[in-house]
């Protein structure tokens, strides 16, 4: 959107594209009739590409995001080298220049980490804040932030991905390469905590995979200054074993009959899907 409110269609066509081709990426993860972590796991080079793309793209664009920015008022560096086209939009929507300026870098940087595909044994939510990057939300510096943290985007009710930063995977080598985790009991919750916490305006769950059920997050979540908020951030630290790669070891999948489409989380218009959220 333009600082009036006017839609950027350029924009726009980017993210269906990004959305497009990350789809049959999405449906690899999601639909395998009998396992709830398919056995298609490492991705291949070209789907984990283009899913860190999507991821980027799913970074950058949060109303969170573009807040920050106002708030901030921060400098922006030179940018006459783009495309005029680009260029034009850019120097009309801060945001935009945002996301421009840092898509590329920070989708490499996604694609470089090591990938875990996990199952919750909790029920999970999502928001308008789809990924969450641990401790550091609203860093300044955003690909430093993500090239730090520990980085998770809910798939599902019970599927997410994770990215284990470099504390996190430090004792473990089997965390240095792709693997699978199965988080168990209060790891569930702490899944479900971090998402709630760096949700902008509202929270989305399947109706038939209700986490209020089971728990329902009380902490003030993390701080929006452009809001007055001046409270100490949460922090967070995740230990959790690899589950083993073996088809043998997976976790059964029959419950994937009450799956969430991964399109409803994942619409490029968030505010289609309000009215399936809870308003924070």
């Amino acid at each position: 959107m333009s600082a009036e409110g006017v839609p950027h269609h350029a924009a726009e066509k980017l993210f269906t594209s990004l959305e497009t081709r990350a789809d049959p990426v999405l449906k690899v993860l999601l639909h395998d009739p009998e396992w709830a972590l398919t056995p298609d796991w490492p991705l291949g080079p070209y789907q984990r590409h283009v899913l860190a793309w999507w991821m980027a793209a799913q970074i950058l664009r949060t109303t969170r995001q573009r807040k920050r920015l106002i708030h901030q008022r921060a400098e922006a560096p030179d940018i006459t080298g783009l495309p005029p086209e680009v260029r034009t939009l850019a120097q009309n929507n801060p945001h935009l220049r945002y996301i421009v300026e840092n898509i590329a870098t920070l989708a490499l940087a996604l694609e470089a980490r090591p990938w875990a595909l996990g199952f919750s044994d909790m029920c999970l939510l999502t928001s308008d804040t789809p990924i969450a990057v641990w401790n550091r939300p609203d860093d300044e510096d955003q690909l430093r932030a993500a090239a730090l943290s520990d980085v998770m985007l809910p798939l599902d009710p019970h599927c997410f991905l994770f990215l284990p930063g470099p504390a996190t995977r430090a004792a473990d080598p089997r965390k240095w390469v792709d693997h699978l985790m199965h988080a168990k009991g209060a790891i569930g919750f702490a899944l479900v905590e971090v998402a709630y916490d760096v949700a902008d305006q509202f929270v989305i769950h399947h109706p038939q995979h209700d986490p209020w059920k089971h728990w329902k997050p009380n902490s003030l979540g993390q701080p929006k200054p452009w809001d007055g908020q001046t409270h100490s951030a949460p922090h967070y630290v995740l230990e959790y074993p690899v589950f083993p790669l073996a088809r043998t070891s997976n976790v059964a999948g029959l419950w994937s009959t009450h799956r969430l489409a991964p399109q409803l989380w994942h619409t490029p218009d968030r505010d289609k899907v309000a009215e399936q959220g809870v308003g924070l």
